[in-house]
This record gives structure tokens, C-alpha cells and sequence, in this order.
């Protein structure tokens, strides 16, 4: 036993010695997932969290300057998410050449005399003139959007617009309330109760439940650091595949299989130091994401009140990552399919993960689907640490379903390296041979 800890350290250190000549790469490594994490932590800052979200141009034409237009106007004033532009003269061509040029990516058209048009509609309801006889239609606020208007901002804001005229509606019905009864109790009249300062319900504000009460809402930083400090080690799969297949290519590993090197030996030597660039990986990402992104202008990263789960799923995102890729190495038969399968692989193990697309967005069937990916069990492991204030209990099934992953790449991996045929001739056996 004692010999084969001496030849597993001695791989260890020879798998580490390969790996620090290549500076380059290992620059790579480590640069790579901060890199992302700061880009798009930045960029959808205000998609995430507390923040009114991606503001939008947009554009009232408003040509009445009664009830409806000053209406429709202050109701989009107030939307946070909007760019106000106001004009009162622009026509209906001018307003749909602005969107076509891209200039709003959404136009309101109030049309002049839309106020009286009202009053006069409503004079009609109230004295129940027929719906056959009556002379006035209702009046046509017209909305423009810009095809490459998201749908559900256009819906937020085709309901913005429905609820100004909704509010219009309200109000006009009041006054017409409030005049006839005027006119039909005289003196006996008080007037209505004012609803606005009397609401029937509180403001609804939600509150966000975590594992230990409430916290804040979660940031893009909360998605994007453990998403890609995921997806970069399971990258790590794709130079830990070549490199064993050129030490198959080379004979190395057909001389190791005929000193009876155990496979745990040769397999951990290349496991250790991947397993410690994948930690190295996340600290700097973690880092990053709590003191340098706040002074870029970003959120910064809370990183819960549990270390200890935060070790443990970043142990076995790491252990699953390198199982995966020590079983591509025993299968693939060329360097060239290994990175290929690998990269491949893993980004549609990402995709479906909610690496690149958060879950929260996908299609039901989507984040169904979403549970057969390995990087989807460690996202939700971090996010219950970082968003949900779990610790270790709220993190062991997501940790032990990815060591269950890790152990079974490993054993098809064992079980294929002793059934590994030895390396065509004419490469590295003949020189070996002839040693």
C-alpha cells in the first residue's frame, strides 16, 4: 500500500509539472469564467433584482388635452421601465416611420377630441340609449410596437396602456355618477365617497421567502458566478480528456497497465490537480464577484452563512466534472473526438442547465427536462446557499446526486481502462520496446 501512495504522489506531481508548462492554458483557466461573470453580471444587472429592469424608448402622441390624454400620459410617466417621449403634433405616418426606424419601440396615439368623445359615449350609456342607436363609438387609442419588441414587454405595455384607460374610464364614470345625482337628489346630495383615499385593499408588495425568512431579491451576480464557475469546470473535462489519450498515444499508459499500477493511481494523479485548479476556479470567481464587481457597479455577491455547503458543492461539481471527463478519455479513441464530444457536451449539459438560459425562463417542459443535466444540480445547489440561505441538509441532495455522477463516470472509466487494448505499434510502445 505504502508503494502505491508513494506512485500516486509521484502522479500527482508529474500530472501537475505537465500542467504548469502550459501557462498559457492555465491563464486560460482561471480568466476565462471571471471574465464572464463580470460581463454579464454587468449586463443584466437590472434584468435581476430590485431594479426597474431594461427601460425602453417610447413615444405618446398625444393630440387630446382633456382627461385622456393627460390620463394615458402620467400613467407612462410613472412606469419606471419607460423612456418617456411626449409630442403633440406628430401624425400617424410620422409616428410609424419613428418605429420602423427604431427611433421608440413603442408609440401611443391619442387622438384630438378623444376626451368629449368619451363624455359623449358615456351620456349615451347612461341615458341606455340602445347599443344599435347609438352615434358614438368608442374612442380608438392606437399602440405601435417595434417587431423586435420583446412579447412580454409589449404585453406590459399594451397593460399599461389598458390600465390608464381603465383609470380613465373610472373617473369619467364618476363625474357622470356624481352629475346626475346632482340633478335627481338636489340639496340631499353629499357627494361620493372618495375610493383613493379609501382603498379597499393594501398595496400588494411581495416578500421574498427563503429557508431563513425574508431576503433580498435575487441578483444576476446570484445566477451568473456559480453558472459559469460550473461551466468552466466541467470544461476542464476537455484538456484532462486529451491529456490522457496522448499518454495512451504515447505508450505511457500501456507501461503503467504492465507494472500493475493500480487504476486508482493513475486516475487520481490526474484527478488531483484538476480538482485543485476547480477550486481555484471558484474562489476567484467568488472573490471577484464580492469585492470587485460592487466597484464596477455591480451587485455584489452574498455568499450565505454556510461555508461549509459551499465547500461541499464545490468538491463534488469538481468530482463530477472530472469523472465526466476521465470517462470521455477511456472511450474516445483520438484527441480530436474527445474535445469534440467534450465541448459539445457540455455546453448542451449548460444549455439545459440554466447556464446560459436561466430556468426561470424556459418552457415547462424545458425545466422538466432541465433535471437530467449535471450542471443543473450543482446551479440549484448554489442557488440554495446563496439565494435561499440553505446550508448543508438544504445542499446534500444536489451534492450526493453529483457524486453519484462522478462515481459512476469513474467506474465505467476503471472498467474500461482494464480492459484497454495496449497502443497501436509504431508510435510509443516501439520506442518503449526499444528501451
Amino acid at each position: 500500500m505504502t508503494g502505491n501512495l508513494a506512485k500516486f504522489g509521484a502522479s500527482v506531481l508529474k500530472e501537475a509539472r505537465i500542467i504548469l508548462r502550459d501557462r498559457q492554458a492555465l491563464i486560460l483557466f482561471f480568466t476565462m469564467p471571471v471574465i464572464f461573470v463580470l460581463i454579464l453580471s454587468l449586463s443584466l444587472r437590472d434584468v435581476f433584482g430590485d431594479r426597474p429592469g431594461a427601460t425602453f424608448p417610447v413615444l405618446v402622441v398625444v393630440q387630446d388635452q382633456g382627461e385622456v390624454g393627460r390620463g394615458v400620459v402620467e400613467t407612462f410617466r410613472a412606469n419606471p421601465h419607460i423612456k418617456l417621449s411626449l409630442s403633440r403634433d406628430a401624425s400617424e405616418a410620422q409616428a410609424r416611420q419613428w418605429v420602423i426606424d427604431g427611433h421608440y419601440h413603442f408609440a401611443v396615439l391619442v387622438p384630438a377630441g378623444a376626451t368629449d368623445q368619451a363624455h359623449r359615449r358615456l351620456g349615451e350609456i347612461m341615458a341606455e340609449v340602445p347599443v344599435d342607436l347609438r352615434l358614438e363609438k368608442p374612442v380608438q387609442v392606437q399602440a405601435l410596437a417595434d417587431p423586435e419588441l420583446r412579447s412580454d414587454y409589449r404585453k406590459v405595455l399594451e397593460g399599461t396602456l389598458d390600465l390608464a384607460l381603465h383609470g380613465i374610464e373610472m373617473k369619467l364614470g364618476r363625474e357622470q355618477l356624481e352629475q346626475t345625482l346632482r340633478v335627481t337628489q338636489g340639496g340631499r346630495f353629499t357627494g361620493l365617497p372618495d375610493l383613493d383615499q379609501a382603498r379597499l385593499f393594501t398595496p400588494v408588495r411581495g416578500d421574498t421567502v427563503t429557508k431563513r425568512g425574508g431576503g433580498p431579491t435575487p441578483s444576476s451576480v446570484q445566477q451568473n458566478a456559480p453558472a459559469w464557475t460550473l461551466l468552466a469546470m466541467f470544461f476542464l473535462s476537455v484538456p484532462l480528456s486529451v491529456s490522457f489519450i496522448k499518454e495512451r498515444e504515447q505508450g505511457s499508459l500501456f507501461r503503467l497497465q504492465t507494472m500493475s499500477v493500480p487504476p486508482w493511481v493513475v486516475l487520481g494523479g490526474k484527478a488531483v490537480p484538476f480538482f485543485v485548479i476547480n477550486q481555484i476556479q471558484m474562489i476567484s470567481v467568488l472573490a471577484v464577484s464580492v469585492y470587485v464587481l460592487p466597484l464596477l457597479g455591480g451587485d455584489p455577491l452574498g455568499l450565505g452563512d454556510a461555508p461549509l455547503a459551499l465547500a461541499l458543492m464545490g468538491a463534488s461539481a469538481s468530482l463530477a466534472a472530472i469523472g465526466f471527463g476521465i470517462a470521455v478519455a477511456m472511450y474516445a479513441r483520438t484527441t480530436e473526438q474527445a474535445a469534440g464530444f467534450s465541448s459539445a457536451t457540455v455546453m448542451i449539459m449548460g444549455a439545459l442547465g440554466g447556464i446560459l438560459v436561466p430556468k426561470a425562463v424556459m418552457l415547462p417542459i424545458m425545466q422538466d427536462l432541465a433535471v437530467l443535466s449535471p450542471l443543473s444540480w450543482g446551479l440549484d445547489g448554489f442557488l440554495d446557499i446563496f439565494v435561499r440561505g440553505g446550508g448543508v441538509p438544504e445542499v446534500l441532495p444536489e451534492a450526493l446526486a453529483l457524486l453519484a455522477f462522478s462515481a459512476f463516470c469513474h467506474a465505467i472509466a476503471i472498467l474500461r481502462y482494464r480492459q484497454a487494448p495496449p497502443p497501436p505499434q509504431g508510435g510509443g510502445v516501439s520506442s518503449l520496446v526499444s528501451t
